[in-house]
């Protein structure tokens, strides 16, 4: 199993990539995204996600942001950036995806 880990600090499952993500993806690869959250006694949230959804996620999306208009109508440059976020925490702790 291999495993790339990503982080934030901010208090929501969103994490910014490379488009190199879009491409790179297989069986036994996943993201353990971590979201840690301030205070001192909350613990960080784990998003466990195969490498294929990230990648399939992150195309797509990006897709949809380019030929969506700007906040002034006009229209978006392509950029290497990319987002991932998972709202609605279907992948929350999802440790058994590991199949360890």
């Amino acid at each position: 199993v291999g495993i790339q880990v990503k982080t934030n600090k901010a208090n929501k499952p969103e994490w910014i990539l490379n488009e190199k993500a879009e491409e790179y993806f297989a069986d036994n690869l996943f993201y353990v995204f971590v979201c840690l959250k301030s205070g001192n006694d909350t613990h960080p949230d784990f998003y466990i996600v195969p490498s294929s959804v990230v990648a399939g996620y992150t195309k797509r999306t990006h897709q949809e942001w380019l030929v969506m208009p700007g906040k002034k109508g006009q229209q978006h440059n392509n950029s290497p950036m990319r987002k991932f976020q998972d709202s609605d925490g279907n992948y929350k702790n999802k440790w058994e995806l590991l199949g360890l």
